[in-house]
């Protein structure tokens, strides 16, 4: 307890009850408020308590007409007062003791948290953090290739794998120019063509990408397909895929998946087609394609000429779109076309040559018209009716 010299409180001073806490017995104290402190002043009894120090035994209302304070630091005094004014004159001048402050302290805790989530929630926002994203990293390279393999075979089910030679070489050489120039040496996507009418490509992890036919056919030319190439390698080299498997089907699924089981990832090809990236992954895989493309030698105006035809069928030069259509799936999620068009047509100048010569781009569009090899999955017809699973994910 802290002691003071006698004090003569004058005539603003209230009858209170002190007790020491060692012993039963309390004596008949004098209470004032001077200052920052609250004198007590009784029988060898001689008190200076800080205000901001004071612990009621329960915080004041409005109605209060008594209260019992704690010694500061709860060594055992307390001290009971039963007079309104002196109730009064201690909430104005101890805050502290309040219900209200009592409250004040609990929303405080309130906003603190508020603004520690919302700084956390700031930070994912800037720095793109991404927990699932956290997670694919953390996959092994083998187990990344493991995955994508299952999501190819799961998507490719019951459907055409083209592999015409003369196709399936071009396409490998593009694959090849276009892998080389990732700016990451072990790099080396692998891409397959499946038989769909369904205009649409997929990154699959793994460095895994899926052509559906309807795409090829679309297209008006070799560098026009190494655009799209180039945007799946992007999703592939920022584990969009991965990172979008991990939120879709969870951290146990992967695991089980990874110990050598299926039964979570059975349908691993449909997670993936119903899946959507952000807009800004989307630019990411854009900022990515940029790159490849420019350091592969191939130029930008292919993949402009593609957002141009996908523009007009899906009335997007208009200033509309369509609600059905064929572009309709690889417009979905992404930035309008005229934004995208507008970051590939503020690239500067740089010495290009053709994706492919026009006998490979030749050969690649007919890369389903010829032989081919069934998937693991019974076959369908030649030329199947397109799935809804093929139209989720998107270019």
């Amino acid at each position: 307890m802290q002691t003071s010299r006698p004090t003569d409180f004058g005539t603003d001073h209230f009858d209170g009850r002190f007790s020491d806490g060692r012993t039963a017995i309390s004596h008949h104290v004098k209470v004032a408020i001077a200052g920052e402190f609250l004198l007590i002043s009784g029988s060898g009894v001689q008190l200076r308590w800080p205000l901001r120090g004071l612990e009621p035994a329960e915080h004041l209302s409005r109605n209060s007409k008594d209260v019992m304070l704690h010694e500061p630091g709860r060594k055992g005094g307390t001290l009971f007062v039963a007079d309104p004014r002196f109730v009064n004159l201690l909430a104005k001048r101890a805050p502290s003791v309040t219900a209200w402050s009592r409250r004040w302290m609990g929303w405080g805790t309130f906003f603190w948290l508020a603004g520690v989530i919302g700084a956390i929630t700031a930070m994912v926002y800037v720095t793109d953090f991404s927990p699932a994203r956290s997670v694919a990293n953390l996959m092994p390279r083998d187990t990344r290739a493991m995955l994508g393999k299952e999501v190819v075979r799961s998507m490719t089910a019951g459907r055409r794998v083209c592999t015409q030679p003369a196709g399936r070489a071009a396409l490998d050489t593009l694959a090849k120019r276009l892998s080389d120039a990732t700016g990451r040496p072990s790099s080396s996507f692998s891409v397959s063509v499946v038989d769909s009418e369904v205009m649409n490509a997929f990154a699959a992890p793994g460095e895994q990408i899926v052509i559906l036919r309807k795409l090829l056919e679309t297209a008006g030319s070799a560098d026009e397909v190494a655009g799209v190439l180039a945007h799946e390698m992007g999703h592939g080299l920022e584990l969009h895929p991965e990172s979008g498997i991990v939120r879709s089907v969870g951290l146990m699924a992967i695991t089980e998946f990874m110990l050598g089981g299926s039964g979570g990832l059975a349908n691993m090809g449909l997670y993936l087609t119903q899946l959507g990236y952000t807009r800004h992954a989307e630019r990411q895989a854009d900022a990515h394609a940029i790159a490849i493309l420019k350091r592969s030698g191939i130029a930008t105006q292919g993949m402009m000429d593609f957002f141009q035809r996908v523009a007009k069928m899906s009335g997007e030069d208009s200033g509309t779109r369509k609600s059905a259509g064929p572009a309709m799936d690889i417009l979905r999620t992404h930035p309008r076309v005229a934004e995208r068009m507008a970051a590939f047509e503020a690239q500067p100048k740089y010495p290009a040559t053709p994706a492919l010569t026009p006998q490979e781009w030749q050969a690649l569009r007919a890369i389903c018209t010829s032989t081919t090899e069934p998937s693991a999955a019974p076959q369908r017809p030649a030329s199947p009716k397109p799935r809804k699973s093929d139209a989720g994910r998107d270019i």
